[in-house]
């Protein structure tokens, strides 16, 4: 979280994210040990720390899975050139795009091997 505080790495959202996010957190919220409070704060401090981007208007899918695409468009709308999650199957055709896709772990392999 330093290294977002610093600058070093940016975290992007759109409104289609932020839903997934809630969705998921709420259905599997007793299975985490979490209140809705809490699934709220914490998609509340998401929010904060977060740049929110307006996503583009669909596009023909480009990806195996046409509900991925949000991600892509929003990779793209960003900026940014690199998508962290754990659905790589779907997701690796965004290199393609010039978007890389990296798992959570490698993510914070690479964070953490810099200074």
């Amino acid at each position: 979280m330093q290294r977002l505080r610093r600058g070093e790495w940016r975290l992007v959202l759109s409104n289609h994210l932020l839903l997934e996010y809630e969705e998921v957190l709420k259905r599997n919220a007793a299975t985490l040990g979490l209140s809705f409070a809490e699934v709220d704060a914490y998609l509340n401090a998401i929010c904060q720390a977060a740049d929110c981007i307006a996503l583009a208007a669909p596009q023909p899918p480009r990806l195996p899975d046409p509900d991925d695409e949000p991600l892509l468009r929003l990779a793209e709308a960003s900026g940014s050139r690199l998508i962290t999650t754990h659905n790589l199957r779907h997701l690796r055709p965004a290199k393609e795009h010039g978007v890389a896709v990296l798992p959570p772990r490698e993510f914070l392999r690479i964070l953490s091997a810099q200074p």
